[in-house]
Formats: structure tokens, sequence, C-alpha cells
């Protein structure tokens, strides 16, 4: 199956990346920012609740007949500050959340406590995931997987692919071109990556995507159900956040099913 964005070698796992896990963690800088409540959001993201919607909670026949039946196992990958974590597990699920960060695991910990819910936490990188194959009937990761180059992106998506069984789910999310963000700051691969100078995400690595581009990057292992757009002003508005006059986000929804 040829891909403009994947090698046959990068398809089969090999994959040219920064293996490096302390560059990662030198270079979160979402690590810090969970060390403040101002930046951790509550509720769930529209795009989540829209999602369960129509591919957990009442699915059409259409959906049945592509993806697993009886959805028990989800995987919150780069689940922050635990505001999607904490909807799957209150809707009865095995919630599994994963993030590099410190702060957001023991953050997510003490709100499950608070709250009375029950998932597993792990930390670690979102490039080598500690978990079996096919372990997952659900992976989900919003506004996370753009936070790096393209390569690691690609690592991300072959170890989604591993960990999440045939007919699985992958609701994905990945800057869009259209950002206000995009082509600002330093960068790092001409109209593909760039560094915010400024900013809560100052230093971080944005990696943009045409809709082309964000359905490519799941095709060699997913069918790709749906891909749209989804568009908002700064959704954090505390003392230091990005100006919301300035500030727009938009992201594409991409929903793929395992093949």
């Amino acid at each position: 199956m040829e891909n403009f964005l994947w090698t046959k070698d990068e398809i089969e796992g090999k994959i040219d990346y920064n293996h490096n896990v302390e560059d990662f963690v030198k270079n979160n800088t979402w690590h810090n920012l969970f060390a403040s409540t101002k930046w951790i959001l509550s509720n769930p993201a529209e795009e989540i609740y829209d999602f369960y919607k129509e591919y957990m909670a009442n699915p059409s026949r259409q959906i049945l007949n592509r993806t697993v039946s009886n959805v028990q196992k989800i995987h919150d990958l780069g689940c922050g500050g635990g505001r999607h974590t904490y909807f799957f597990s209150e809707l009865g699920y095995d919630v599994t959340g994963s993030d590099l960060s410190t702060n957001a695991i023991e953050y997510t910990e003490q709100e499950l406590v608070r709250r009375n819910l029950k998932a597993r936490l792990v930390k670690c990188p979102m490039t080598e995931l500690p978990f079996e194959d096919g372990e997952f009937d659900v992976t989900i990761s919003r506004a996370v997987i753009n936070h790096s180059t393209l390569q690691e992106m690609k690592r991300v998506i072959f170890e989604v692919a591993r960990t999440t069984k045939k007919g699985g789910i992958f609701m994905v999310t990945v800057s869009s071109d259209r950002a206000s963000d995009f082509r600002r700051g330093t960068e790092v691969v001409k109209d593909l990556s760039y560094i915010p100078a400024s900013g809560p995400e100052e230093g971080l690595i944005h990696t943009f995507f045409t809709g082309a581009n964000a359905a490519a990057l799941l095709e060699p292992f997913f069918i790709i159900d749906k891909v749209f757009l989804a568009e908002h002003p700064s959704l954090i508005t505390a003392d230091g956040c990005t100006d919301p006059d300035e500030y727009f986000g938009s992201e594409y929804v991409i929903i793929g099913i395992r093949r």
C-alpha cells in the first residue's frame, strides 16, 4: 500500500526518530504547565463527547459492522489533567491514561480519588507504550501527538496501531494549517513544524497538517472513517494564557478503524 508520508520500512516499524526519553522530558513544556491548575481543563472536549455518542453510545449499523463489539478498554493517550479519563471512567469503561508528565499523572491520581473513580495511570513517552499488542478497543488522543516532530508522530501512530485491536477505533486530533500559530516561531521544517517563541507552549514543537496529510498519517494502519475540522478560540483564559483575540485553534479530527 503506497503512502506519500510513509516509506515501506517505516510501515514495518523501522522509523528514524528521537529515542532519547530525557529529551522528551526536557522539552515537555506541559509538565511545568500541569503544576498549576489554571492550565487544566475540566470538561471533556466537544469532539470527544460527539465521538462517544456516535461511535460508542449509539453507533449506526454501519459503524457496528466495521468496529469491535462490546467496547470495554479505552486508552487515553496523553491524558494530561485527566478530563477524558474521568469522562470514560464515569461511564463505566476500563480506562488507562498515559502521559509523560509526572505532574499530570499525580494530579489525575488525586482527582480520581476525589471523584471516587478508577483508572489505570501509566507514566511513559507516547513513542514507547508499555502495553500489550491489541490491548485496547478504543484509543483517544486530543491535542497531544502534534506536539512532536513528524517522525515522532509516525512512531506514535505505529505504537497506537500495535496496541489497538483489529476493528478498534482511534480518535485523534492534529493541528491544522488553518490555525493562527501556523508558520509562527522558529521554523523546523518548512510548512510543517514550528516552535513558538512565546506563550504557554514556548519551546515546544508543533507540527501542522492539511486534511490530506492528516488522513495519510493514519492510513497505513487504519481505515479512515472520518476527517473533519474542529475550530475554536483559546480554551484557557487565565492570566498568562494565549490572547483569545489573537489565537485561533484549528485541528483535524481523524477517526480511524484498525485494519
